[in-house]
């Protein structure tokens, strides 16, 4: 049986994760904004090609991993990877004026984002599976819940910290989270 700390952690998780997952589309009027990165509709679109790659290859490397390496370490590896994407998004500040590099990070960004969440949502299903044996159904459909709920949080927070005039401060909350 889990632990209160352990069910609390995997759930706030599939927040964290949900919100993780929606800040670059809820920030899309800063990637596209001639103020901030200037990218074109194109470049700000291509940026979800090498999420959505990583994301369907990592969770489906991810049994060999879990098998390879345990549960918890593939889960580590998402957190991770989620860490290092909010890390790069917020430091792509910093370089906006140099289009290509602010970009190249952009991608990277977005690469592993795909690929802590490819790693990092199974294995929380997995985890809540787990925790409640014998609610699995349920246990697996309030974290998912969890997770929407967190993808409807990410614009309000965006908007948020657009209106203090600090738009990094999402990937900043998710990165501390």
């Amino acid at each position: 049986m889990a632990s209160k700390q352990e069910t609390t952690a995997v759930f706030t998780a599939g927040i964290v994760q949900g919100i993780a997952l929606v800040t670059f589309p809820a920030a899309g009027a800063i990637f596209t904004s001639p103020d901030y990165y200037g990218l074109s509709s194109t470049a700000y679109g291509a940026m979800f090609l090498p999420q959505a790659i990583m994301a369907i290859a990592a969770s489906l490397l991810g049994t060999g991993l879990t098998r390879r390496w345990g549960i918890k370490r593939v889960y580590l590896v998402g957190l991770v990877a989620n860490l290092a994407s909010m890390i790069l998004l917020v430091l792509s500040q910093f370089v906006m004026s140099n289009q290509p590099l602010a970009y190249g990070m952009l991608l990277l960004a977005t690469t592993c984002l795909g690929v802590g969440f490819g790693l990092t949502v199974p294995s929380l299903n997995t985890f809540a599976a787990a925790f409640f044996p014998q609610k699995v159904d349920r246990a697996v459909l309030n974290l998912n819940a969890l997770l929407g709920l967190g993808t409807a949080l990410a614009p309000v927070f965006v908007a948020i910290f657009v209106g203090f005039w600090v738009w990094w401060g999402l990937p900043v909350l998710v990165a501390i989270l």
